[in-house]
């Protein structure tokens, strides 16, 4: 047999079939070896072809997987790198509405930093005031180096403004300082409302909560004002010592022109009170009183401060309660350390002219509890500065800069509100706010009577 016919009878052998006897009804010869080897070939092919088939399927399989992975992680990655962009791109547009209730030096210098912020789309001031009562306002401010610095950078310029110098601090009128910056405020750069004549009410709440996108309403219309708690803040104070005994006398003079001055400062005073029938001969080991004039040539105001101790001037000033013994201390003390310039205090002047404490009192420091909120349906965010947020029962003088140290966190809160998105960027921004409150506080009840009036030398 040739070895075509070998292979067409190979082929032609079902795979799997029984062997074939060589004398087998089919009439096929039996080739020795071949049929055998022929078909043990076909089973390992088939096996083969079989393995071949399962690795195909495992491999399609994987395949597929690796190919959802790699289409989820495009979607995913797209998303991320969409909602990056469009988060990069509001927060690059986030813009915050400010409404200001108050138009006192703390008010306006809030305009003036909400005005420099590039958060800030629109500014809406509210002052019970008309312009021109504004103006009347006698009071003389005095802004210390650190407020004076600050406001410079926000673009407040001194030398443009009526007052006067002295070792970095500068005094001027209330008034003045008033209507330097509401002349500023349309230069700003920004869409401002100035009302003036108008007062804050409960329908002007609700004129705000009409104003499209995030709001921030600022209360600072004085300790007496009633904004915040119209607001939704609660009308609690907290109240701290301030480790001084005080006492505080305020002089008009008619007949003197409103001429800013600096303050004049003295210490180490000791009162001789015998003639009321008290025994202060005692002074060893007690420190003596500070005593300040400051205020306009007209409108003078005069302090005496102590820290606490237990000395027999003091308790004497603090239980006795003679009218006429502490407005001699007034009156000593004025024609004392007084401006040269200045004429003397008569007595008939002083009982006229002159108010004053009748005797020494605890100089404490009035904090409001809850000092920002948030209220999501209006999306609207509520701070109190200022003496709506802080006050102290004596007149320093320098009362402004304590409202102003509460204004240097401002601008950060400003940014930070303006793109807070969640609950908790939030609550992190109020929660921050407050802290940056009770540490402004918390700085004065250490330091800062101690600055304006107890430790600073004498200038006389």
């Amino acid at each position: 047999m040739s070895s075509a016919s070998v292979v067409s009878s190979l082929h032609l052998i079902p795979i799997g079939q029984s062997d074939h006897h060589p004398h087998s009804a089919s009439g096929h010869s039996f080739i020795p070896g071949a049929t055998p080897v022929m078909v043990a070939c076909d089973k390992q092919q088939t096996k083969y072809y079989s393995d071949l088939s399962g690795v195909g399927t495992a491999n399609m399989d994987s395949s597929y997987v690796l190919h959802q992975i790699v289409i989820s992680a495009l979607v995913v990655a797209g998303f991320i790198c969409t909602k990056t962009i469009l988060d990069n791109v509001r927060r690059r547009t986030a813009k915050i509405n400010v409404i200001i209730i108050g138009g006192g030096p703390i008010g306006l210098s809030a305009l003036l930093i909400a005005a420099r912020c590039s958060r800030v789309a629109r500014i809406v001031l509210y002052e019970e005031l008309c312009r021109k009562a504004m103006f009347c306002t006698p009071h003389q401010i005095a802004f210390d180096v650190k407020s004076v610095h600050f406001l410079k950078r926000h673009g407040v310029d001194f030398d443009n403004i009526e007052g006067c110098w002295d070792t970095g601090c500068f005094y001027t009128r209330l008034a003045v300082f008033q209507e330097y910056m509401l002349d500023m405020a349309p230069r700003v750069g920004k869409l401002v409302d100035i009302r003036t004549g108008t007062k804050f009410t409960s329908e002007s709440l609700r004129d705000l909560e009409r104003i499209s996108g995030r709001k921030l309403v600022i209360a600072c219309d004085g300790s007496s004002g009633q904004a915040a708690q119209v607001l939704g803040l609660s009308d609690e104070f907290v109240q701290q010592s301030c480790k001084a005994y005080g006492a505080v006398a305020a002089l008009d003079r008619p007949s003197e022109c409103q001429v800013p001055l600096p303050e004049r400062h003295v210490h180490n005073l000791h009162f001789d009170l015998t003639a009321y029938g008290s025994d202060t001969s005692e002074v060893d080991g007690y420190q003596g009183f500070s005593f300040k004039v400051f205020g306009t040539s007209r409108n003078r105001y005069m302090t005496l401060s102590i820290p606490k101790c237990e000395s027999p001037l003091v308790k004497s000033l603090r239980t006795v309660l003679d009218r006429s013994m502490m407005r001699n201390i007034f009156l000593k003390c004025f024609n004392t350390y007084k401006s040269s310039s200045e004429p003397n205090l008569s007595d008939p002047l002083a009982v006229k002219y002159m108010k004053f404490s009748p005797r020494l009192f605890e100089i404490r420091l009035s904090q409001r509890v809850e000092n920002t909120a948030y209220f999501q349906e209006p999306d609207m965010f509520v701070l109190a500065e200022g003496e709506a947020a802080r006050c102290y029962n004596i007149h320093t003088g320098m009362d402004v800069n304590v409202g102003l140290r509460g204004l240097m966190a401002l601008p950060n809160f400003l940014s930070v509100i303006a793109v807070a998105d969640t609950d908790h960027a939030i609550l992190k921004a109020l929660t921050h706010k407050n802290r940056d409150a009770e540490r402004v506080c918390r700085e004065f009840t250490r330091t800062g009577l101690a600055e304006y009036h107890l430790s600073r030398s004498a200038r006389v």
